[in-house]
C-alpha cells in the first residue's frame, strides 16, 4: 500500500535566479490524489515549478504548503514522501542495472515489498540485469528511472517530460504504468504539450501563468 496522497497549495509563488524571475505570483491548488499537468515550452519555467513543488528548491516569494491525510508536512519532509523522475536525472552509470535497483530499494522503501527482479521486469530490462547503466540506450535508462519512481512507496509522483527518449511502444508502456502503478497517488507531470504524458489529467495549467 502507498501512503496517503499528497496535497499541495501555492500562493503567490515566485522563483528568481539572480536578477531574473523564472516564475511570478503563481496560485495553484493540487488536490490530493489528483492528476495534474504543467504545460509549457522548453524554458518556460515548468521544470522550476515542479522542483518547487517537490521542495527541492525554495521559492523566492510566496508560500507553498503540503499535506497528507489532513496533516501538514514541512518542506524537509516532502522529498522523503515523493518520487521524482526527470530527463536529466542522474543514474549511477558504473552500476549494473540490478545493482542500481537494489541500491535504490535500500534507500527508498518499495511499494508492497516489490522485489528487485519485479522492477527489472517492470522496466522491461530482465535481459539487461548485469549490463552497466551507462551501456543502456537512452530509452532503457528512461524506463529504468520511471520504474524506480513508480515502484517507490510515496505520497506523490512528480514526472518531468516522462516520455522523453521513449518510442511509440515506450509511450504505451508508460501509459500502462500510470494506469497500473499510480495506486491513487497524486501525480504531477510537466510536459511540452504531449498528451500521452498526462492521461486522465484532472487539470492542466498552461505557461505563462497570468
Amino acid at each position: 500500500m502507498c501512503a496517503l496522497p499528497l496535497g499541495i497549495n501555492l500562493k503567490q509563488v515566485g522563483k528568481r535566479h539572480g536578477r531574473q524571475w523564472v516564475l511570478r505570483k503563481v496560485d495553484l491548488d493540487v488536490p490530493s490524489g489528483s492528476i495534474q499537468a504543467i504545460l509549457g515550452a522548453n524554458g518556460s519555467g515548468k521544470s522550476s515549478l515542479l522542483r518547487l513543488m517537490c521542495a527541492f528548491d525554495r521559492p523566492s516569494e510566496g508560500e507553498l504548503t503540503w499535506s497528507a491525510g489532513g496533516q501538514s508536512l514541512s518542506a524537509m519532509e516532502v522529498p522523503t514522501r515523493m518520487a521524482y523522475c526527470a530527463p536529466d536525472q542522474g543514474l549511477i552509470s558504473d552500476l549494473d542495472v540490478i545493482e542500481h535497483i537494489a541500491l535504490h530499494q535500500r534507500l527508498r522503501r518499495p511499494i508492497a515489498e516489490t522485489q528487485v527482479e519485479q522492477v527489472l521486469e517492470l522496466a522491461l530490462l530482465a535481459d539487461k540485469a548485469n549490463v552497466r547503466v551507462r551501456d543502456l540506450s537512452s530509452g532503457m535508462r528512461q524506463r529504468l528511472s520511471l520504474a524506480l519512481a513508480f515502484s517507490t512507496n510515496s505520497n506523490a509522483l512528480f514526472l518531468d517530460e516522462p516520455t522523453s527518449h521513449l518510442d511509440r511502444a515506450g509511450k504505451a508502456w508508460y501509459q500502462k504504468m500510470v494506469a497500473d502503478w499510480r495506486h491513487g497517488r497524486t501525480l504531477v507531470v510537466a510536459s511540452n504539450h504531449d498528451e500521452t504524458e498526462y492521461p486522465g489529467a484532472d487539470s492542466a495549467w498552461e505557461f505563462p501563468f497570468s
